[in-house]
């Protein structure tokens, strides 16, 4: 009988640092936070013929269809706004993800959607927040959302989905709602411009 032992987690600190992973039916993306805070977690991506989508909560668009779907394009399916609370006080949002194939790049975002109503000058650093990634293959990635840069939105990682294999590279970079905007593909859906 051989040993079994299991993959040690990744953390993802520095800026650019990636990490080659696998996955076969289930990829599982999880922000985790500590505080009253109304962040969102969203997934925007950009397909291998250069089209653009996203799915994050039904909240923006008042719109189900944009939760995803598991068992059609984009096989990418957000769990809802619902927080769930967590032991230790956290809370919750979950993305699932089934199949990238047809994917050549996803961006994992963290919105601080209360302050970027409000317009409130906030950073990341306050809410103790981290994504996990988690594949049915045993690869598990933590990425801290800890920047002290103010600014509404925090790119947390890049997944890059090639014939060389998929990886996850931390962003770490901290956006206003323009910059996003115009630089991560398909964030435009969610909102009024």
């Amino acid at each position: 009988m051989s040993e079994v032992t299991l993959k040690p987690k990744v953390t993802l600190k520095r800026k650019g640092e990636a990490a080659p992973f696998t996955f076969n039916e289930r990829l599982q993306i999880e922000m985790v936070w500590s505080s009253d805070t109304d962040l969102d977690l969203c997934l925007f991506w950009k397909t291998k013929d250069g089209k653009i989508g996203g799915v994050f909560s039904d909240g923006y668009n008042q719109n189900k269809d944009d939760l995803g779907s598991l068992d059609k394009f984009p096989f990418i399916l957000h769990m809802g706004d619902a927080k769930t609370p967590r032991p230790g006080g956290e809370e919750n949002e979950v993305i699932k993800v089934k199949n990238i194939d047809a994917l050549s790049e996803l961006y994992v975002i963290v919105l601080n959607y209360d302050a970027a109503i409000d317009n409130e000058n906030v950073t990341f650093s306050e809410y103790s927040g981290k994504v996990e990634i988690t594949t049915d293959t045993g690869d598990n990635f933590e990425v801290p959302v800890d920047d002290n840069k103010a600014g509404h939105v925090y790119v947390v990682c890049k997944i890059e989905n090639a014939d060389a294999g998929k990886k996850a590279i931390n962003e770490g970079r901290v956006l206003t709602l323009g910059q996003a905007f115009s630089q991560i593909p398909g964030f435009s859906l969610i909102t009024n411009s």
